[in-house]
């Protein structure tokens, strides 16, 4: 808890508090993922990369949050840590924080300090998360929901929600995503929900942030350009931010983006 820590690291713990709970979408989503097949929401890399020696050598240290997320904990004392990660092979994996992308099948050294720590999303990897800090889930229903996309590959995500307490599952909704590139060309979709239930937000605002991504010459919405003003590029980071306007849940999203 932050009130536990002081000074740095009292606002790293806040931060990450946050954090924690703006991941709730993803979490209950990979809940909902094992309750159907039996795989944890948290794994082992083994679990998806038995073939790979390193594997198993890094389970002590390193772990899947889901099929998209790597997380490698600092478990040293200290404001900055170096922390060996090993990348499962096969795709790029994208730091959550600086939007640096590291090559698959590849160990590296990752130097963190309080504000940051060693995640990484895989390419094609698409992450829900709530878009603002929240007190809780009365209070702040999901009408606000960021997704991040990792380039560097096709892939495809889920959001699943019903309202917390049923365990009827026809009373629940699924929304799929789907990042495709082509060529100079990155597009994401996001579809209606399927299946519905009490108490569903009606209304929602969507934040795209395209991870790794390339400076992008001209973005679009539903196929036409982007309002002025509604995206955002940090070349520092190669973090391409789209923000969509507040829609009916009915009613999908196009958000596109041609690179230079």
């Amino acid at each position: 808890m932050p009130w536990q820590y002081p000074g740095a690291a009292s606002e790293s713990a806040k931060k990450f508090l946050n954090l924690r709970e703006a991941l709730v979408p993803y979490t209950y989503t990979l809940a909902r993922e094992a309750e159907a097949t039996g795989v944890p929401v948290v794994r082992p890399t083994y679990l998806a990369y038995p073939a790979e020696p390193e594997a198993y050598a890094t389970a002590g240290s390193e772990y899947l949050y889901g099929a998209d997320v790597l997380v490698a904990p600092v478990t040293t004392p200290g404001t900055t840590a170096t922390t060996t990660v090993w990348f499962p092979p096969g795709s790029a994996w994208t730091d959550w924080f600086t939007g640096k992308t590291y090559a698959g099948g590849t160990t590296q050294s990752i130097t963190s300090g309080l504000d940051v720590m060693p995640v990484f999303v895989k390419a094609g990897g698409i992450v829900p998360t709530r878009s603002a800090d929240v007190t809780n889930d009365v209070q702040n229903p999901l009408n606000a929901v960021t997704l991040t996309v990792a380039a560097g590959a096709t892939g495809n995500g889920r959001l699943f929600e019903d309202d917390g307490s049923t365990s009827d599952r026809t009373q629940s909704a699924r929304t799929d995503f789907r990042y495709t590139e082509e060529e100079r060309r990155a597009a994401l979709r996001i579809d209606g929900p399927v299946g519905s239930f009490t108490g569903q937000v009606q209304k929602r605002a969507w934040t795209v942030r395209f991870v790794g991504a390339r400076e992008p010459e001209s973005v679009t919405l539903d196929g036409a350009a982007a309002p002025a003003g509604s995206w955002t590029w940090d070349a520092a980071s190669s973090v391409l931010t789209v923000q969509v306007a507040e829609r009916p849940t009915s009613q999908g999203v196009d958000v596109a983006y041609q690179a230079r």
